[in-house]
């Protein structure tokens, strides 16, 4: 740091589901390690002006859907793609957390570290891409800032050698149980929706609202003596560098329903299926894969019969099994000793085999036993119980919808609450019908409008009642109601959204504009927020 500057330090997250804002935080509490205090911000709060008083600018950032920067971080990001200021002055640093299945792997993170390098700032160190768990990479990240920083200090006095930092240990999970698995969807239903409730006494953990539950799985039983016969070892086949024998490997430890990018490489190398090795090499079984296409819906099974590979090389190209995110379903005013969760079942055949997603068949039948730790959501959160609030959940993203009405009941809320709901079929897939009818007449939800798209020959979706209502939404807007999103993010969300905009230009008697800047301002404050998956 040079002699004639004062440090003016930024340290800025862009977070979904707060994995990037926990470890901003713990960086900026390092800090005063070494005599630099700053508290870590949303990015979204930062304005592009002030890196211009700034020396230091240090970035935690995940990515969201198709290569996107999360909400938290999307008004930034787009003042920051149209600055001119040049920023030869700052130093940059930036840690990126994503998921290697995708093929746009910590797109943001990137793209935020190209651009304020072609704005001429410095990096301090190479950005770092974080693949699935962030705790342990995140915090050799920042010790070695935190050294780094530390270095540039002009006094002895002003750089004590920071201490190694111990990292809040966010996701050290507990072993509870699952005492209620019932069937949500009625018979006739083409889904499986069941709720869960999950013991929290004795646990430690203490929920709010909006928070989610993460659910670590095993993988089904089935599957891993599938690939181990595939493979022709037995389940206590000792893998070189593992103190587990590969029956473990493979049931608690690796991910075997998606293949990994890794593995896709090898077989593409390997096979003499043409078809399959075109597919493999251009990555086609990432999180996203097409339905209908080649790769949809394979796992590691179906892999690893197209070529010849060793149980070591197998191992080698799998990745670590990921805990699973659920929104929970339940306020602790309602229920303290217990978290509810509203989970599909993933089931379904194919190629003469029968599939299923990892943690919701391990909900659904062999989940007696379960490990789980709490995931704040610090901004998915009801505002004070006399603001108004419009909550659109379909199908699953109903969950923290339920909670908040349960909330709004417990604290006597006085503020009008309007819920969309939607589902395919009123008869078969209404979850939690009763309860949402109860919350109407008893005035704890002052307005419910449900789509159930397959109950008429044109299918009806949530944004439809949105644009029904479309002007008495945006006087609630106008009243100070806070918008709150859950549900598919690929196509729910995208068009929720843009009926929004359309609702607030075309009431709001905006171009597409002045629209946008409305839109925005509602994310900036925290009165537009979503919970998407």
């Amino acid at each position: 740091m040079t002699e004639d500057r004062e440090v003016s330090m930024i340290v800025a997250y862009g977070t979904d589901m707060g994995n990037s804002e926990d470890a901003a935080m713990t960086f900026a509490e390092s800090l005063a390690d070494i005599g630099i205090e700053v508290e870590a911000r949303e990015l979204n709060q930062v304005e592009p002006a002030e890196l211009q008083d700034a020396t230091h600018f240090v970035v935690v950032t995940s990515t969201f859907g198709d290569g996107e920067f999360p909400d938290t971080a999307t008004l930034f990001w787009e003042a920051i793609s149209g600055e001119t200021e040049r920023l030869e002055h700052l130093s940059f640093a930036v840690l990126a957390l994503g998921d290697s299945s995708y093929e746009l792997f910590c797109n943001a993170g990137k793209l935020l570290d190209e651009r304020l390098e072609a704005l001429g700032a410095t990096r301090l160190t190479d950005r770092v891409d974080v693949d699935g768990y962030y705790e342990q990479p995140a915090k050799a990240w920042t010790t070695d800032l935190v050294k780094l920083l530390s270095a540039e200090q002009t006094t002895p006095a002003a750089a004590p050698v920071p201490a190694e930092q111990p990292g809040r240990e966010r996701h050290a999970p507990v072993d509870t149980h699952v005492v209620v698995n019932r069937l949500l969807t009625a018979a006739g239903s083409d889904k499986e929706v069941r709720h869960y409730e999950v013991d929290l006494a004795g646990t430690g953990i203490t929920y709010h609202a909006g928070d989610s539950i993460a659910v670590h799985a095993t993988n089904d039983p089935a599957l891993v003596d599938a690939v181990l016969t595939r493979l022709g070892v037995g389940p206590d086949h000792a893998v070189a560098g593992h103190d587990e024998p590969l029956g473990v490997l493979l049931a608690e430890q690796f991910e075997i329903r998606t293949p990994s990018r890794a593995l896709q490489a090898l077989v593409a190398s390997r096979t003499r299926d043409e078809e399959a090795a075109a597919a493999l090499g251009d990555g086609a079984t990432h999180g996203g894969a097409a339905p209908g296409s080649w790769a949809y819906g394979k796992d590691i099974l179906d892999l690893i019969g197209l070529a010849e590979l060793t149980a070591d090389e197998l191992v080698d190209t799998l990745r670590p099994l990921q805990f699973r995110d659920y929104s929970i379903a339940s306020s602790p005013l309602a229920h303290p000793d217990r978290v509810h969760l509203t989970v599909t079942t993933v089931r379904y055949a194919a190629r003469d085999r029968q599939y299923g997603g990892v943690a919701s068949t391990f909900l659904a039948d062999r989940s007696a036993a379960v490990r789980v730790h709490l995931r704040p959501n610090h901004t998915f959160r009801l505002p004070a119980p006399d603001v108004p609030v419009i909550m659109i959940g379909p199908g699953t993203g109903i969950a923290p919808f339920r909670a908040f009405l349960q909330e709004r009941r417990a604290t006597a809320a006085t503020g009008p609450s309007w819920l969309f709901f939607g589902d395919r079929r009123r008869a078969t897939d209404f979850l939690y019908g009763d309860e949402l009818e109860d919350f109407a007449s008893s005035g704890t939800l002052t307005r419910l409008d449900l789509a159930f798209s397959r109950d008429q020959d044109t299918k009806t979706y949530v944004q439809h009642r949105m644009w029904e209502n479309a002007c008495e939404l945006y006087a609630w807007l106008q009243d100070g109601a806070h918008v709150y999103v859950c549900g598919d993010a690929d196509r729910m969300a995208k068009d929720v959204d843009a009926t929004l905009h359309d609702i607030v230009a075309r009431c709001g008697a905006m171009d597409a504009d002045a629209a946008h800047a409305y839109v925005n301002d509602l994310i900036k404050s925290h009165r537009y927020l979503r919970d998407v998956y």
